[in-house]
């Protein structure tokens, strides 16, 4: 994790403030106004939420140099009671209210993540070019084995009877016929 803050109500409740921050890269004190959009969003969500690297409430970082910001991730903390906090000169505002943390992961730690989305994305469609190229290997060899079975019995629906007529014709021959008769059974053997 490249940065953790924490920030919460000020006393008046109209702004949120820097309170914690894990690398200490930001002076303490920092505020930004609660009627944000990001703010609301955060604020009114059960879940995290990917924020803008952007906004006022993801500056936990200078910007200097060739500095690529990471995944800004912002969620809600509630607060059971604003004493756990050893805050006593401010005034008790709710039991309902919450702190903002916010999360930075490292640019190349979002970057390798965006990679492994990548690729597994490929493996996906890997699978699915597996999964259809076994179905239509399958129906192929469905349709061969169709064809080769219609042959094999057209084959011998076919040889049967003709094996018959080339024996009777056979016969046939042996017996008295007319010129006219021994043409037509020789036609047939």
């Amino acid at each position: 994790m490249e940065e953790c803050a924490l920030s919460m109500l000020t006393r008046t409740g109209l702004e949120l403030q820097l309170s914690y921050t894990l690398r200490h890269q930001n002076p303490v004190g920092f505020t930004v106004p609660i009627q944000l959009l990001v703010i609301n969003q955060v604020v009114s969500s059960n879940q995290a939420i990917k924020i803008s690297s952007k906004s006022p409430v993801a500056r936990l970082k200078p910007l200097v140099g060739k500095y690529i910001p990471g995944v800004v991730a912002a969620v809600r903390v509630p607060l059971l009671h604003l004493s756990n906090f050893k805050i006593n000169d401010w005034p008790e505002l709710s039991r309902k209210q919450n702190a903002l943390m916010v999360l930075m992961l490292p640019s190349d730690i979002a970057l390798s993540h965006a990679a492994i989305l990548k690729s597994m994305r490929a493996r996906d469609q890997l699978v699915e070019q597996n999964v259809a190229l076994d179905l239509a290997r399958r129906e192929a060899e469905t349709t061969f084995r169709a064809r080769n079975d219609f042959l094999a019995v057209m084959n011998h629906e076919i040889r049967t009877p003709m094996h018959a007529i080339i024996a009777l014709s056979s016969l046939l021959q042996e017996t008295e016929l007319t010129a006219e008769q021994r043409l037509m059974v020789e036609m047939v053997l």
